[in-house]
């Protein structure tokens, strides 16, 4: 596992720490120790990441705002993001095709389908390249 996957893995995992059913979450705790000491790192590590950004500045009177990403998209609003991405000069005949052909298997999918987080991830770069960090 790479060191740009971790993030991802772990976050996906954290939610289940809030189970009802205490193996689950012996399990979820298990398993982000182990995804943490494959990347050469330990708990602190992830309890410092978590410290420093609560401790980054949040302009008085408003909430952090969530950055986009592809990752937390329900389908329709994927395929929305993905037909404006593909309309953006700059990209590959390969990329548009790409963002095509996960447009199509986005369509009629139901709400709780999501493009996978390698997807995101490329999809997520394209997209800061083309529009910063901003929401459709």
């Amino acid at each position: 596992m790479s060191a740009a996957q971790i993030p991802a893995k772990v976050a996906k995992l954290l939610p289940l720490l809030g189970s009802d059913k205490p193996g689950e979450v012996t399990a979820t705790a298990a398993a982000i120790g182990r995804t943490l000491m494959a990347a050469g790192l330990d708990w602190h590590a992830l309890a410092l990441v978590v410290e420093r950004h609560a401790a980054l500045p949040v302009r008085p009177g408003t909430a952090p705002a969530a950055a986009f990403s592809f990752a937390t998209l329900p389908p329709r609003g994927a395929r929305k993001a993905l037909a404006l991405l593909a309309s953006r000069p700059g990209l590959t005949r390969q990329q548009v095709a790409a963002i095509e052909a996960l447009k199509a298997r986005l369509l009629g999918a139901k709400v709780h389908v999501r493009i996978n987080h390698a997807d995101a991830a490329w999809l997520d770069a394209l997209w800061q390249r083309a529009f910063g960090d901003g929401a459709p």
